[in-house]
């Protein structure tokens, strides 16, 4: 009995020891990738990214995949879903995230966001039952942009950077008009004014979802309510601001015609060229915008949107995910951490392509040193971004309506014909749009 005792002692012992000399080894390395999609100005600050996060953790080998563009991305992406051959990481195209995450291909990152520093609520993607299946990596809101020597050759004071200042939608309009003008320098309220031949736009108000969207917001209305329960898309106050902004380009003349040769390409040289005085458009312009003036010259300011019945903006931002295919979740999920650490992204931040996506680096003095104290970052930037971003920013539904991309394709098509005055937002809104998003909302 002794001896039998003894040798389950031995056994037991033995167990133990390879036990612990088991839980002292060094973690077998792991090789993972990480998708995402960009220029070659994105691979090259990427690839630094990921040679930082590999120094860091010298068991974990990343390696990048980069496709040219989102819709390379999204083609891509779906291809080899099909073939299971998913990366272990990767951005992804916001419209399509939940319903991803509801198909199950993503991580459920509820728990791993509860463990980390708070990230801001507007940018989380969260599933109808609550599941947290993406948040973006970085925050961008809309705002203007404009030239200085354009207001100062009209003798015009300069877009509000405060929100407590901020133009009603009636005086952007008229600041507008007054810095339109023709070939012979005659503006909108000019007899002889030939809207044909513009040789300088008061504003440029793009047409995407992002933009109609955030002044739909500001009205009142919006697509679908805050709770994802009510479809608001036909709703007045919707149908005016889309109204509003389509009247912009064809009754006031002072935003360009979409898809004409008036069109601008970019914010930055838009503003240069004197094609446009204000651009709305997204805080990632400043990459661009900030090197023009340091290479070109450019004296640029921001100010806060002008509101129609309240202020409002809307925050987006690049998403990123981890696949539920992964065979090395903890690892790939040490990498999202990495990822996600506004720590990580600083470069990007200083350079004015992304604002960062926890509250404490817009509220905390030594953080907000950190990303905006610098050159490239303007003295109205705290109010007109850093501010306005963290009072005023509204949730997009693509953060909470699975079907906010079907919906989106339907609204785009149909609005082309209102952005071209071709018809009315009511009739086009009323008649086409609604009779074919209600029932993809309803879920039929």
């Amino acid at each position: 009995m002794r001896r039998w005792f003894l040798k389950a002692v031995a056994l037991a012992g033995a167990i133990l020891l390879l036990v612990t000399l088991s839980a002292c080894q060094p973690a077998a390395p792991a090789k993972i990738q990480y998708g995402y999609w960009g220029d070659q100005n994105e691979e090259i600050s990427t690839t630094a990214l990921l040679k930082t996060f590999m120094e860091k953790n010298p068991k974990i080998t990343v390696e990048g995949l980069r496709f040219g563009s989102n819709t390379e991305f999204n083609d891509k992406i779906t291809t080899l879903a099909a073939s299971g051959t998913l990366p272990d990481v990767s951005t992804f195209y916001e419209p399509n995230v939940l319903t991803w995450g509801m198909a199950g291909k993503f991580v459920d990152l509820t728990d791993f966001y509860k463990k980390g520093s708070p990230k801001l609520d507007a940018i989380k993607f969260v599933t109808p039952d609550g599941k947290i299946v993406g948040v973006s990596v970085a925050n961008e809101i809309q705002v203007i942009w404009y030239n200085k020597k354009i207001f100062d050759a009209a003798k015009l004071p300069y877009p509000p950077a405060e929100a407590s200042k901020a133009w009603t939608w009636d005086e952007f309009v008229d600041v507008a008009k007054k810095l339109t003008k023709d070939a012979k320098g005659r503006t909108p309220n000019d007899a002889g004014f030939d809207k044909n031949n513009i040789r300088t736009f008061g504003a440029w108000v793009q047409q995407w979802w992002m933009p109609w969207l955030t002044f739909a917001v500001s009205n009142g209305g919006g697509m679908v309510s805050q709770d994802g329960k009510t479809l608001l898309m036909g709703d007045a106050a919707t149908i005016d601001a889309i109204q509003k902004m389509a009247d912009l380009i064809n009754v006031h003349h002072v935003s360009p015609v979409p898809g004409t040769q008036q069109m601008p390409t970019a914010a930055a040289t838009a503003l240069l060229s004197g094609q446009v005085a204000m651009a709305m458009d997204g805080t990632w312009d400043l990459l661009t915008i900030g090197t023009t003036k340091e290479q070109q010259g450019l004296d640029f300011g921001i100010g806060v949107l002008p509101s129609m019945k309240q202020l409002a903006t809307t925050s987006v931002g690049t998403p990123i995910v981890v696949y539920s295919s992964t065979k090395h979740r903890t690892e790939a999920l040490k990498l999202l951490e990495f990822l996600m650490n506004p720590e990580s992204s600083l470069p990007l931040l200083q350079n004015g392509i992304w604002l960062p996506n926890e509250k404490q680096w817009y509220t905390d003095a030594k953080l907000l040193e950190k990303w905006i104290g610098n050159p490239r970052h303007p003295p109205e930037y705290k109010t007109a971004v850093v501010d306005f971003a963290l009072n005023y920013s509204n949730r997009l539904p693509l953060y909470y309506v699975p079907t906010f991309a079907k919906m989106d394709d339907v609204i785009e098509a149909a609005l082309s014909q209102v952005w071209l005055g071709q018809k009315s937002a009511s009739d086009v809104i009323k008649n086409e749009i609604m009779p074919k998003i209600t029932p993809i909302f309803e879920g039929k």
